[in-house]
């Protein structure tokens, strides 16, 4: 679709829009509850992004891309599906409308930076947003491990030593996040922007703090998946950038101090036995099976919308326990079947396709690329489908791809 020329109305979209974005998809946390829905603050930012567009399109239209189609394809896989299984899981309906809100954000997104200046306010609200959700979540899991009972913006993350007399727990971030995981993906994105816009020729302070506060955050997340993308990131940062060695030297002292200051709060370092923990596994590994056993009574559609919610894996002992599959692939397979993964796998190749094309003239195109990979990488473990932050970060990346080699994000 052909947009018209930038108007007051769109001027004030893009300086606004970028920062009202970031700011409410990092509010995943419960809101209020409606009857039997519970919104979110990053779901009521869907259902503002919603109605935005609506006066958007009224008002002059806004653009399409093949993201945009790809995503729409998904959404409606999505929808379709979940009509299909209304029979057996009536529930469906209001779990498929997460889905149309992220459509929302994403293509709200993708509106309010369509241009440089509104790429340039995106990457900052990500590194402002993303540095203070780190910075209060690193206080509040150091803070939990030194008292060794919850301070708020924090949970349980594992239990390191069992017992009444000697036990210790170790508390991962949360803040507005339902937990430390997601807490740590949503991390990645200004992570691992504030890397590649770190200049030679040096950055503003803040920037720099905002490095800084990030890979506290991540450290302190306690999120295995977190902790193997940082160094991925990181040496891809090098291959590509060539930073000197003052850059790496400053690098590699502030994840230093972050892995110190977390073991001084506990006593000990919790990177060995977080990262040996095989309780979890053993756990993903039977509410994987269980979630594959229910996906091949109903292969090609799935049971609809949120029907993982009624998924449960019997006990040795007593009634069985109700699980989550944090599995993306699996999810999604569940849910809308093999039409649904279809349209998800659609909608990463589209992404990927246009991304690289585009990889040469548009400087951002390499980070959200990486970015993508990492959270691809999480979201094996525990994805954020019901959250509006990765539909803000695609909205992000298809705007940059749009870019001309002359009108490139720095």
């Amino acid at each position: 679709m052909t947009s018209p020329p930038p108007g007051g109305w769109r001027n004030a979209l893009a300086v606004v829009g970028p920062f009202v974005l970031v700011a409410g998809s990092a509010w995943p946390g419960r809101f209020v509850d409606v009857f039997t829905v519970t919104l979110t603050g990053d779901r009521v930012l869907g259902l503002i992004a919603l109605a935005v567009l609506v006066v958007v399109g009224l008002r002059g239209g806004w653009r399409w891309t093949a993201v945009h189609a790809a995503l729409a394809v998904f959404v409606a896989a999505q929808v379709v599906t979940t009509a299909l299984s209304a029979g057996t899981w009536r529930p469906g309906p209001k779990f498929v409308a997460i889905y149309v809100l992220g459509f929302a954000c994403f293509a709200l997104a993708a509106e309010c930076t369509r241009r440089p200046d509104g790429q340039r306010r995106m990457v900052r609200a990500w590194l402002l947003v993303g540095a203070a959700v780190a910075a209060s979540g690193t206080v509040a899991a150091n803070l939990s491990n030194v008292l060794q009972h919850r301070v708020w913006g924090a949970g349980v993350a594992q239990i390191l030593r069992p017992g009444p007399d000697d036990r210790l727990l170790l508390f991962g971030p949360t803040v507005t996040f339902p937990e430390w995981n997601l807490f740590s993906s949503f991390l990645l994105v200004p992570f691992t922007l504030s890397l590649w816009l770190w200049r030679r020729d040096g950055s503003p302070r803040e920037h720099v703090t905002a490095l800084a506060a990030l890979a506290f955050g991540l450290v302190s997340s306690v999120t295995r998946a977190a902790w193997l993308a940082m160094p991925v990131l990181v040496a891809l940062w090098i291959w590509a950038k060539r930073p000197g060695r003052r850059r790496l030297a400053t690098l590699g002292a502030i994840i230093a101090a972050a892995l110190l200051v977390q073991a001084l709060s506990l006593g000990v370092s919790p990177m060995v036995p977080r990262l040996g923990q095989t309780s979890t596994v053993t756990t993903r590994f039977v509410i994987n099976r269980a979630t594959i056993d229910s996906w091949l009574k109903r292969p090609l559609l799935g049971h609809g919308a949120g029907s993982v919610n009624r998924l449960e894996v019997p006990r040795t002992a007593g009634r069985p326990m109700e699980v989550w599959t944090g599995n993306i692939v699996l999810f999604v397979l569940h849910d809308s079947g093999a039409l649904g993964l279809a349209a998800l796998l659609a909608l990463a190749g589209v992404v990927w396709h246009r991304a690289w094309r585009a990889r040469r003239h548009a400087e951002l195109v390499v980070p959200l690329l990486a970015c993508g990979a990492a959270l691809a990488l999480a979201y094996q473990f525990t994805h954020a489908l019901w959250l509006m932050y990765p539909y803000v970060y695609l909205g992000l990346l298809t705007a940059v791809t749009e870019r001309p080699p002359s009108s490139h994000a720095g």
